[in-house]
């Protein structure tokens, strides 16, 4: 008898071992399956017959699921696998690996493993405000039934989260829970600010910020064209547009000498009548008389004193307009601009003023 013919025809004996050793294999994914099931809290609620039969199971909250074993061992393992012609065994495609070679595939209840995320996310969202510097400013209103908290993050943006942690352990949340932390819970939890890291000229603005020890006082928006106020080290309060600053070497105003406005040396006193005004300039103050009185009539000067000592028309406009305030003359336009009734008080204070600093000053008292 030829080779060929002995393969074909094999003994009674190994016939036999063939069917038990698959039989055996079958128990043991049985077992396997089982064993699995009990694992992850499920309950099997009936008989156990064939690897590819359905097989229905429980959680303790009632939730079930209908698997067959060696789906449920891996969830492409049951195409390849087809009951043998005889007996109760099974037989596998060629080509593929062993059992033990495949993860498990069944898995705890979904609906209960969902559940237990949501209670752990909650109870720990306090943790997570405090982690990514949060602060809980009020409850808010939510569609889906989930809880939302208003917040307010550390560069003062204010907008809703959902009060879940999206960093809790054990599952990763779906995009139903509304995180703006994206879908492993990662990130920034503020949208502006994610939008402020990701945007180049805002990165190098506040970098440089940094490096210069300048404080910026503003809440930043995630737009370039946005004008923040400063203080520099040196104690400057200045203003800047981001795409303005960038282009300076140093972000202050002040210390960088753009649109720095010269120090006032100027006292001026003008009235049309009805109003006065008292004021502060530079130079020689006819521009800023100019424009009174071209935009507001005021034509009369009762008073021009100039070249006065750096400060003191900062002094004296401080020291007029400080004690009609305390005499409860208020403006009645504006900051400066007062009852022409109040000429003689606002005269009498600048002459005190400069009676009592500056009595060798040479000014004209001008009618």
């Amino acid at each position: 008898m030829s080779d060929d013919a002995q393969t074909a025809a094999p003994s009674p004996e190994d016939a036999l071992r063939s069917a038990r050793l698959l039989a055996r294999a079958e128990a043991a994914v049985m077992a396997l399956f089982a064993t699995r099931a009990y694992e992850l809290g499920w309950t099997v609620r009936s008989k156990l017959s064939g690897i590819l039969d359905h097989v229905t199971l429980t959680c303790d909250a009632g939730h079930s699921t209908q698997v067959t074993p060696v789906t449920a061992l891996h969830p492409k393992l049951g195409s390849t696998i087809v009951p043998a012609p005889e007996g109760g065994a099974f037989l596998m495609a060629t080509g593929m690996t062993t059992l033990g070679a495949f993860p498990m595939a069944l898995q705890e209840c979904q609906h209960c493993a969902r559940k237990r995320w949501e209670e752990a996310a909650r109870a720990s969202f306090a943790a997570y405000a405090i982690e990514t510097d949060l602060r809980i400013l009020a409850d808010a209103a939510s569609p889906d039934g989930y809880p939302v908290k208003e917040v307010r993050c550390l560069q003062g943006h204010e907008f809703t989260i959902t009060a879940m942690n999206p960093r809790t352990p054990g599952r990763v949340p779906g995009s139903t829970y509304g995180f703006t932390t994206g879908f492993d819970g990662a990130g920034d939890p503020c949208v502006t600010c994610l939008g402020i890291s990701q945007t180049p000229k805002l990165v190098e603005f506040r970098r440089r910020a940094r490096e210069q020890n300048v404080m910026i006082l503003d809440v930043m928006s995630d737009r370039i064209a946005q004008t923040v106020r400063l203080c520099c080290v040196a104690g400057h309060l200045t203003s800047v547009g981001i795409n303005t600053g960038l282009k300076r070497e140093l972000l202050c105003a002040r210390c960088s000498g753009a649109g720095v406005r010269p120090e006032p040396t100027v006292y001026y006193v003008v009235t049309d009548g009805a109003i006065v005004k008292p004021g502060i300039s530079s130079g020689d103050g006819r521009g800023r008389l100019d424009t009174h009185r071209s935009q507001h009539g005021l034509g009369q000067v009762r008073r021009l004193i100039t070249d006065l000592p750096v400060g003191a028309a900062r002094d004296i406009e401080r020291h007029v307009l400080d004690c009609l305030a305390s005499q409860g003359i208020r403006p009645v336009m504006g900051f400066e601009y007062f009852d022409a009734a109040q000429i003689d008080r606002v005269l009498e204070l600048a002459d005190g003023w400069f009676a009592a600093n500056l009595p060798n000053f040479p000014w004209t008292v001008t009618a």
